[in-house]
């Protein structure tokens, strides 16, 4: 099976499972509440080598998938994403690993991998989604691998994953494709970011004026970047700080309702429910938005908080 026509049945797939499970197709999509809807039990744990698997219930019990707890956020999203193409396709059981092949991404994978991969993509990424992120980045087009980084975190999907699906969307070409996956997102994020300090899985959301009122996705040790002309943050509920993070006894000092004026700040473990973080935009003008810290997503999802 060629890739296209992995595409071709995923992309189908993915659009009904939306609509059988309920799912929000013009924001960040929520596979781990899909899967729960579906019936599937998820079960995070660290996996080693696995990315993660998918049992059927071909053998009288429910169906469900292991993710692997020691991946990031947004690769545990698309590994979770990918079991539920395999539950969705009727593939059976099936074991993922870090490197499904040798040689380049996806060469010499079987039908049910492909397909699954695929369905992860558009089922993450579905077109309004995609445009909805495009919209909150400021942004009418696509102009640089910046550009696709920053649209991955509001779709919460890996860089190299949602670069391939632009070309998929017709946001990219091919030869773009090719170029942008030359650059890695630890570069990116070093770029974006600065000077500033970065913890090795922590991620760079950048915030325009196009974000003000939206929910934004995040994981401890990340840094918002405020891009409003003029503003700075004015209130950082506790679990946000304007001190990054590796500066070690300083953090709680700034964790307080009465933040520091600042441009950055980063998340911390201590964020607990939906949280706002706001800014003066100047006069009158106000600019906020909310935080929603990623769950421990260890054991049954039964218990993630």
């Amino acid at each position: 099976m060629s890739w296209n026509t992995a595409h071709g049945a995923a992309m189908i797939a993915a659009a009904q499972a939306h609509e059988a499970l309920a799912c929000e197709v013009d924001d960040y999509v929520d596979v781990f509440g899909a899967l729960r809807r579906g019936g599937v039990e998820v079960v995070g744990q660290k996996l080693g080598g696995l990315l993660g698997l998918y049992v059927d219930a071909s053998q009288g019990g429910l169906p469900g998938c292991l993710v692997n707890t020691g991946l990031e956020e947004v690769a545990m999203r698309h590994t979770a994403a990918h079991e539920l193409g395999h539950h969705r396709m009727g593939h059976g059981t099936s074991i993922d690993h870090q490197e499904q092949a040798s040689g380049r991404w996806g060469e010499g994978w079987p039908q049910h991998e492909r397909e699954a991969e695929a369905f992860a993509s558009w089922f993450l990424m579905p077109r309004p989604a995609a445009r909805t992120a495009l919209a909150r980045c400021g942004l009418q087009h696509l102009e640089s691998p910046l550009d696709a980084y920053r649209m991955a975190r509001w779709l919460g999907t890996p860089y190299a994953t949602t670069v391939r699906h632009l070309v998929r969307l017709k946001m990219i070409d091919r030869s773009t494709e090719t170029l942008w996956l030359k650059h890695s997102p630890g570069s990116l994020k070093t770029e974006l970011a600065g000077a500033l300090p970065l913890a090795p899985q922590a991620h760079v959301h950048v915030l325009t004026p196009s974000a003000h009122d939206t929910i934004v996705h995040v994981a401890s040790g990340d840094c918002l970047l405020l891009a409003v002309p003029g503003s700075c943050f004015d209130h950082l509920p506790a679990g946000v700080s304007a001190t990054p993070p590796d500066l070690d006894g300083q953090m709680s000092l700034l964790d307080t309702a009465h933040a520091a004026h600042t441009p950055a700040a980063w998340v911390n473990g201590e964020l607990g429910a939906d949280a706002t973080v706001s800014a003066d935009a100047g006069g009158s003008e106000l600019f906020r938005v909310i935080l929603r810290l990623s769950p421990i997503r260890e054991g049954s999802d039964h218990f993630w908080a």
